[in-house]
């Protein structure tokens, strides 16, 4: 989009490539500069190098001379022996120096080349310019702005979640990571992020008539194989020019271009949009640029959920609450608790409800134990043409926080998918029961320094002629 101000009126304007221009990015001018820096430095040292054979030369010359002087006494020659031998090993060691030194500057100049080498690809791009055509009734001076939009440019939100204490409000850090590989580098923006895709389309897709056939075999007869194939199965298909999709009969999955892949989507269809004032320099590396959107401290509640089946650990939970005014979007996290890092995570706002659980990592000051199976499963007793058998386990939960904590245990009952086995005699002290699922459930507050015990058991019959999977 171009603008212009003070009556000048925008006629048109087109776009052209030009491939006059030599197009080198800022990466690549820098690399080029340190690599044309390395070979310089190697140069000057391959001259020490020159000099000094030269000077090994000259010495070995004046040994050779030393040695073979007439009227010189034997000590004067074994001074001047001593002498040559001193400064050979002096030249010797200089030139050990050098070489070191050298093989160094080859190894650096050759990791240099193969970042050079992935820069000019990531940076292979021709030039584009913009011809305007402009229309006024008098000459005036006017301020033009051109808006454009990159396809190597977008944002990923992140989040540092931390908590201090299970008493206190959980402190949510949102982040961006922000990049961009348009050739320019951006010193000193303000940044706005958005949520929306400029590359995906605003309309809503179109739905064609989805219609079945036989198969036919066309291998089996040349009559077959004149019939005319039955159209392709049905892909989505993007009508040029128009922005939505029109589907034959059923979508399917779309390969996501580069900014499709970074750049996230609100859900609902409408927009966020985050303006940042203080101003932030994005180098053009395709790298991960760190940009702070906002800190907030957030209100929940916490609990600790054990599912002692599975793993027999403790994994402390928060639950927001109004996590809709806080305009998150679908990211990784970073969870810190009680001053330790202690994992990541995802936050994930498709699967929230009335609350949004964000898992906070396992708690080892929390002690669970589920007792073994088979030490309180009673022995299999038949019964005519049936077997039946009681099985129990007992899980026990410690807290050995100073203070209290909200806390839920998560056992399940057996489900059959068979009518000749029966699962009764359910006995879970207390807990929720979901039928469908299976599922029992305790939820209670855990005092400091307390422990309690949750009992499940069950009965287990079917024909003795068979044998029972997963059991």
């Amino acid at each position: 989009m171009l603008d212009a101000d003070n009556g000048v009126v925008v006629q048109s304007f087109s776009i052209k490539l030009d491939f006059l221009t030599e197009h080198v990015s800022p990466e690549v001018e820098q690399l080029t500069k340190q690599i044309d820096d390395e070979v310089r430095e190697q140069s000057k040292l391959n001259v020490q190098r020159e000099v000094i054979q030269a000077q090994l030369a000259v010495l070995e010359s004046n040994r050779a001379l030393g040695s073979e002087k007439e009227g010189a006494s034997v000590e004067q020659v074994n001074q001047m022996l001593e002498l040559v031998s001193r400064r050979m090993s002096e030249v010797l060691l200089a030139d050990i120096e050098i070489k070191e030194k050298i093989a160094a500057i080859d190894k650096n100049i050759e990791k240099l080349k193969s970042q050079l080498d992935e820069a000019q690809q990531k940076t292979g791009q021709t030039v584009n310019q913009v011809v305007v055509k402009f229309y006024t009734a008098k000459a005036v001076t006017s301020n033009v702005k051109l808006s454009y939009v990159i396809p190597d440019a977008g944002w990923v939100p992140t989040y540092d979640v931390r908590v201090n204490s299970i008493t206190q409000p959980v402190k949510l850090s949102y982040k961006a990571n922000v990049f961009q590989n348009s050739g320019i580098n951006w010193d000193k923006v303000n940044l706005t992020l958005s949520s929306g895709n400029p590359s995906e389309g605003a309309q809503a897709p179109k739905l064609q008539p989805w219609y079945l056939d036989f198969y036919q075999d066309y291998s089996s007869s040349k009559m077959a194989r004149s019939i005319p194939r039955p159209a392709p199965a049905p892909v989505a298909e993007m009508a040029a020019g128009a922005n939505a999709p029109e589907l034959d009969g059923a979508m399917a999955p779309r390969a996501k271009s580069s900014l499709s892949d970074y750049v996230v989507t609100d859900a609902g269809g409408v927009n966020t949009r985050f303006s940042i004032s203080l101003p932030y320099n994005i180098a053009s590396d395709g790298k991960g640029h760190s940009v702070t959107i906002k800190d907030v401290d957030v209100q929940g509640d916490y609990r600790y959920v054990v599912v002692p089946k599975i793993e027999p650990d403790a994994f402390l939970q928060v639950q927001l609450k109004d996590w809709e005014q806080l305009n998150l979007l679908p990211g990784k996290s970073s969870i810190f608790f009680e001053g330790s890092f202690v994992g990541q995570g995802y936050i994930n706002i498709a699967e929230a409800k009335e609350t949004l659980d964000l898992s906070l990592g396992r708690d080892k000051k929390i002690i669970v134990n589920r007792e073994n199976g088979k030490q309180l499963t009673s022995k299999a007793e038949f019964f005519g043409n049936s077997v039946s058998q009681q099985y129990s386990f007992v899980t026990s939960v410690k807290n050995t926080r100073k203070e209290p904590i909200k806390l839920v245990v998560m056992d399940q009952m057996p489900l059959s998918r068979d009518s000749a086995i029966t699962i009764d005699g359910l006995k879970y002290d207390g807990a929720s029961y979901d039928k469908d699922t299976g599922n029992v459930q305790w939820a209670l507050d855990l005092p400091a320094n307390q422990s309690e015990k949750f009992t499940l058991s069950y009965t287990v019959k079917y024909p003795k002629d068979k044998r029972v999977s997963n059991l």
